[in-house]
Protein backbone atom coordinates (compact mmCIF):
# COMPACT_ATOMS: atom_id res chain seq x y z
CA UNK A 1 0.00 0.00 0.00
CA UNK A 2 1.27 3.49 -0.82
CA UNK A 3 2.26 5.81 2.00
CA UNK A 4 2.50 9.56 1.71
CA UNK A 5 4.59 11.93 3.79
CA UNK A 6 2.37 13.80 6.26
CA UNK A 7 4.94 16.55 6.72
CA UNK A 8 6.02 17.21 3.13
CA UNK A 9 4.41 20.45 2.00
CA UNK A 10 3.31 20.35 -1.63
CA UNK A 11 1.35 23.60 -1.79
CA UNK A 12 -0.21 26.42 0.17
CA UNK A 13 -3.93 27.19 0.03
CA UNK A 14 -4.88 30.81 0.45
CA UNK A 15 -8.31 31.43 1.90
CA UNK A 16 -10.12 34.61 0.94
CA UNK A 17 -12.59 35.97 3.47
CA UNK A 18 -14.22 39.35 3.20
CA UNK A 19 -14.46 41.12 6.54
CA UNK A 20 -17.26 43.64 6.99
CA UNK A 21 -17.50 46.61 9.32
CA UNK A 22 -19.86 44.48 11.38
CA UNK A 23 -17.27 41.68 11.59
CA UNK A 24 -14.69 44.15 12.92
CA UNK A 25 -17.22 45.54 15.39
CA UNK A 26 -18.06 42.04 16.64
CA UNK A 27 -14.38 41.20 17.14
CA UNK A 28 -13.62 44.43 19.02
CA UNK A 29 -16.77 44.51 21.15
CA UNK A 30 -16.49 40.84 22.07
CA UNK A 31 -12.77 41.13 22.88
CA UNK A 32 -12.96 44.43 24.76
CA UNK A 33 -16.11 43.58 26.73
CA UNK A 34 -15.23 40.07 27.78
CA UNK A 35 -12.84 38.02 25.69
CA UNK A 36 -9.67 39.96 26.42
CA UNK A 37 -10.43 42.12 29.42
CA UNK A 38 -8.69 39.64 31.72
CA UNK A 39 -5.30 40.82 30.36
CA UNK A 40 -5.78 44.15 28.62
CA UNK A 41 -7.11 47.60 29.32
CA UNK A 42 -8.06 50.40 26.96
CA UNK A 43 -6.13 53.69 27.02
CA UNK A 44 -8.86 56.35 26.97
CA UNK A 45 -6.67 59.40 27.56
CA UNK A 46 -5.80 60.48 24.00
CA UNK A 47 -7.73 63.12 22.09
CA UNK A 48 -9.63 60.67 19.87
CA UNK A 49 -10.88 58.76 22.89
CA UNK A 50 -11.77 61.94 24.78
CA UNK A 51 -14.09 62.84 21.88
CA UNK A 52 -16.32 59.83 22.63
CA UNK A 53 -19.95 60.92 22.94
CA UNK A 54 -21.53 60.41 26.34
CA UNK A 55 -23.35 57.10 26.49
CA UNK A 56 -21.37 55.52 23.64
CA UNK A 57 -19.60 52.33 24.77
CA UNK A 58 -15.81 52.42 24.61
CA UNK A 59 -15.80 49.30 22.45
CA UNK A 60 -18.03 50.73 19.71
CA UNK A 61 -16.20 54.06 19.82
CA UNK A 62 -12.94 52.16 19.39
CA UNK A 63 -14.48 50.32 16.43
CA UNK A 64 -15.42 53.64 14.81
CA UNK A 65 -11.89 54.98 15.23
CA UNK A 66 -10.30 51.83 13.85
CA UNK A 67 -12.63 51.77 10.85
CA UNK A 68 -11.70 55.41 10.17
CA UNK A 69 -8.05 54.35 9.89
CA UNK A 70 -7.04 55.48 13.36
CA UNK A 71 -5.46 53.35 16.06
CA UNK A 72 -6.42 52.40 19.59
CA UNK A 73 -3.90 51.83 22.36
CA UNK A 74 -4.22 48.98 24.83
CA UNK A 75 -2.17 48.17 27.92
CA UNK A 76 -1.35 45.23 30.19
CA UNK A 77 -3.62 45.45 33.24
CA UNK A 78 -1.28 43.38 35.40
CA UNK A 79 1.99 45.13 34.59
CA UNK A 80 1.67 48.74 35.68
CA UNK A 81 5.31 49.48 34.80
CA UNK A 82 5.00 47.95 31.32
CA UNK A 83 5.35 50.75 28.79
CA UNK A 84 4.69 48.58 25.75
CA UNK A 85 2.77 50.27 23.00
CA UNK A 86 0.02 47.83 22.16
CA UNK A 87 -1.49 49.60 19.20
CA UNK A 88 -4.43 48.05 17.36
CA UNK A 89 -5.28 49.08 13.80
CA UNK A 90 -7.55 47.74 11.10
CA UNK A 91 -4.61 46.17 9.27
CA UNK A 92 -3.47 44.45 12.44
CA UNK A 93 -6.97 43.12 13.12
CA UNK A 94 -7.17 41.71 9.60
CA UNK A 95 -3.77 40.05 10.09
CA UNK A 96 -4.98 38.72 13.46
CA UNK A 97 -8.00 37.20 11.76
CA UNK A 98 -5.74 35.55 9.16
CA UNK A 99 -3.44 34.09 11.81
CA UNK A 100 -6.40 32.81 13.79
CA UNK A 101 -7.82 31.26 10.62
CA UNK A 102 -4.58 29.41 9.92
CA UNK A 103 -3.64 28.42 13.47
CA UNK A 104 -7.05 27.72 14.97
CA UNK A 105 -8.96 26.10 12.14
CA UNK A 106 -11.60 24.83 14.56
CA UNK A 107 -12.54 28.38 15.64
CA UNK A 108 -12.57 30.85 12.79
CA UNK A 109 -16.24 31.31 11.91
CA UNK A 110 -17.11 34.85 12.98
CA UNK A 111 -20.85 34.20 12.85
CA UNK A 112 -20.49 31.52 15.52
CA UNK A 113 -17.47 32.99 17.28
CA UNK A 114 -17.37 33.74 20.97
CA UNK A 115 -15.18 35.53 23.50
CA UNK A 116 -12.32 33.09 22.92
CA UNK A 117 -12.45 33.64 19.17
CA UNK A 118 -12.26 37.43 19.57
CA UNK A 119 -9.55 37.18 22.23
CA UNK A 120 -7.36 35.02 20.01
CA UNK A 121 -7.84 37.32 17.01
CA UNK A 122 -6.86 40.32 19.15
CA UNK A 123 -3.79 38.54 20.54
CA UNK A 124 -2.70 37.48 17.06
CA UNK A 125 -3.23 41.10 15.92
CA UNK A 126 -1.04 42.50 18.67
CA UNK A 127 1.58 39.80 19.23
CA UNK A 128 1.48 37.45 16.24
CA UNK A 129 0.82 34.59 18.67
CA UNK A 130 -1.33 33.60 21.64
CA UNK A 131 0.36 35.01 24.75
CA UNK A 132 -2.44 34.94 27.34
CA UNK A 133 -4.67 31.98 28.15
Amino acid sequence: MLEFDKKKVVGIATIKKELTESDIENIIVTAFEGGSNYWMGLDVLNEDMKAKPKGEPWSTWSTKLILEGKSVKLFDIEESDDDSDWIITLDKLIKGFELNYVNRTHDNDLENGDATTADCILQYALFGEIVYG
